[in-house]
């Protein structure tokens, strides 16, 4: 039998992974829109877009510490995936900004809409880059850090 506290616990990590997909659906539509990705497929843990030498995953991982996190995993020519990098050590490497422009900590609602808005505008700024030569030599960098 669950305890009132382990409840209410339950009932908001569910509202936080709620509160992700709706938001990932909104702040990432730029993807699709803008960048010729297809998707969103869900995932276990949250959303894939895929394009043609690109994938980007978006994880709401709402476990003792819920956070938000997103990884950047170039497609080679015959379909396979390659290992990916996380965006915020994509954002640091290209020179975009600092990692904590790209924050994964997501105990609240709040906070979890923020970073989703934070990742998006983060992936939204290194598009240019990433969907050019230049992309796979950034993920290469971070790859060897």
């Amino acid at each position: 039998m669950l305890t009132i506290s382990e409840y209410r616990r339950m009932g908001n990590q569910g509202d936080l992974a709620e509160a992700f997909r709706a938001e990932v659906g909104v702040e990432f539509a730029f993807l699709v829109g803008e960048a010729g990705f297809s998707g969103p497929e869900q995932t276990d843990n949250g959303f894939l877009f895929h394009s043609v030498g690109l994938d980007v995953e978006v994880w709401f991982l709402d476990g003792h510490e819920p956070m938000v996190t997103t990884l950047v995993a170039p497609v080679v020519s015959d379909g396979v995936r390659a290992r990916g990098v996380w965006l915020d050590e994509l954002y640091v490497v290209s020179g975009c900004g600092p990692a904590q422009d790209v924050p994964g900590s997501a105990p609240t609602r709040r906070a979890t809409l923020k970073r989703v808005h934070q990742h998006a505008a983060a992936l939204r700024r290194l598009m240019p880059q990433l969907l050019t030569a230049e992309g796979s030599q950034l993920i290469a960098r971070c790859r060897q850090g």
